[in-house]
């Protein structure tokens, strides 16, 4: 039994970052969905632009050139990413009917450019939702407070999203609250929501980086901490009147913990705490490999501390980890929209000539 297989069988999903076309072409993607159980996929700007210096897209590049049509790098980036997440889709149909729209799915980031207001965000989810064109298409929109309305709007359209960057328990609740005023909207205008899916995304290990340089003597991960503080928190909020009373079938706002920001050697401990069940597992492909053939352990996520409480216990200084953890927030978009604008940079000297 290998990592996936034994993830698996304590009930969670694992899914793996970095997916490109060569997945597709090569035959890699149907064989992990078909010997390992991979149940959903993650493109990225920064996977995409290697892949694009390489030859994947050489016969999309001249289908661009051959329509004869004014062309631009972010025309161009809309044409392959649709076919990328078309791609994708086809394969992972099959696992996402099987397990009823709980997994299955292809997730792409929206252009963060569009990440700045309400309005574009919402055109910018509308457009690659309806030129896709699959069910299986989940969008990942960061849960800063201007992004949480777009969430919500977006769940009222039944368009699936990945809320990112999810860091406390209280987000998290911000979270539900809109999830649930959407589907409490479709049952007012007695729509079903049984196929209305909405996914958390807790970065491991990024919070780490950030968070251990300042806490001295620090007997455990902090992201660890965090985790069952948040897995806690899904559990109880699970038993509320208000979830009770949707019908059955509603789906749960899931955790999925991403795990690709953590170096694949220092990935077993929080491989063993984070396989609990109902939630997903993000790996990058290199942390698949390093551990593809051992059969898993796993440890314990349920006996919740308090994260916070820790952190000021072990700490000299006065650390305000909202302070923080918005700080971290502002770099990573950031750092995506710095990503995606090398993308279409390469994507410009590649294919535009």
């Amino acid at each position: 039994m290998n990592l996936l297989q034994s993830l698996r069988r304590y009930g969670q999903s694992v899914w793996l970052d970095e997916y490109e076309r060569s997945w597709v072409i090569s035959g890699q993607l149907q064989h992990s969905i078909d010997e390992d159980g991979l149940r959903g996929v993650q493109s990225n700007f920064q996977s995409l632009q290697t892949a694009i210096q390489g030859q994947e897209y050489d016969r999309d590049f001249t289908t661009l050139a051959q329509q004869g049509m004014s062309r631009t790098a972010r025309s161009d980036y809309d044409y392959l990413i649709v076919r990328d997440l078309q791609l994708a889709a086809d394969l992972l149909k099959q696992t996402h009917v099987q397990t009823q729209g709980r997994d299955g799915y292809i997730q792409v980031d929206l252009p963060p450019d569009a990440l700045f207001e309400v309005e574009t965000a919402i055109a910018a989810a509308q457009k690659i939702w309806q030129s896709v064109g699959w069910s299986n298409l989940m969008l990942r929109i960061p849960a800063t407070q201007i992004m949480l309305p777009v969430i919500e709007q977006l769940i009222r359209e039944r368009i699936s999203v990945n809320a990112t960057l999810v860091f406390s328990p209280n987000v998290y609740e911000q979270i539900f609250d809109g999830y649930l005023r959407g589907l409490e909207r479709l049952m007012q205008q007695g729509e079903l929501v049984s196929d209305v899916v909405c996914f958390t995304t807790f970065p491991i290990g990024r919070l780490d980086a950030m968070i251990d340089p300042l806490i001295a003597n620090l007997e455990s991960s902090f992201s660890l901490m965090q985790a069952k503080l948040l897995y806690q928190h899904y559990r109880n909020l699970y038993q509320s009147d208000r979830w009770r009373s949707l019908p059955d079938g509603a789906n749960s706002l899931r955790l999925v913990w991403d795990c690709t920001g953590i170096p694949p050697q220092a990935a077993w401990q929080y491989l063993q705490t984070l396989a609990v069940p109902e939630t997903v597992m993000m790996l990058s492909p290199s942390t698949l490999e390093m551990y593809r053939e051992v059969s898993l352990l796993p440890t314990s996520l349920i006996d919740a501390g308090s994260g916070e409480q820790s952190l000021m216990r072990e700490s000299q200084m006065e650390i305000s980890l909202n302070q923080l953890v918005e700080q971290f927030v502002n770099e990573e978009i950031t750092r995506s929209l710095n990503a995606f604008y090398q993308l279409l940079d390469a994507i410009e000297h590649r294919g535009i000539r």
